[in-house]
């Protein structure tokens, strides 16, 4: 069973690591996580590395959790959608979710449905930076066009917003 680790100041005044005879209850450590907040597999994982390097440990734990439904990188995907949604483009949000290497079924679902949604999303975000002001000078219509452009906004919905 893995153990935690100590912080012990030393003569030197350096801390120290050093073996606790505590041992860590990954599943414990892995369900107090997920009260906070939903973690994606590959998240949850690299939390548990913190505690252990006992690969099976951390499978055996990921894979009970997953089966009680405490973990899930759909309902994961969901909730990082719903939160970045409002300000960020679908291209940002798909990027930002392939780095937690999510099932690519996942993210066709979820790029299909934020495509419906873009433009009147851009637009929310361009009336709230540009307070619906037109650009009028090519160096004006540049800065927009990069501000929705840097939020992940696909060319052609940047350019029917600020053309």
């Amino acid at each position: 069973m893995p153990y935690q680790t100590e912080e012990i100041q030393t003569t030197n005044g350096q801390p120290t690591n050093i073996p606790s005879s505590k041992p860590i209850n990954l599943l414990n450590k892995a369900v107090m996580l997920l009260s906070r907040r939903e973690y994606s597999e590959q998240e949850l994982r690299q939390k548990l590395y913190r505690y252990t390097d006992d690969e099976v440990a951390i499978n055996q734990v990921i894979t009970r959790l997953q089966k009680e439904k405490w973990q899930s990188d759909t309902r994961f995907a969901e909730n990082f959608v719903s939160s970045k949604q409002t300000r960020w483009g679908s291209q940002k949000i798909i990027q930002a979710l392939s780095k937690h290497h999510l099932e690519q079924d996942t993210l066709v679902d979820i790029k299909m449905s934020l495509r419906e949604t873009e433009y009147e999303r851009a637009l929310v975000v361009w009336n709230k930076k540009f307070k619906g002001q037109k650009a009028t000078t090519p160096q004006e219509k540049a800065k927009q066009m990069r501000f929705l452009a840097s939020r992940g906004f696909s060319a052609d919905i940047v350019r029917k917003i600020v053309f």
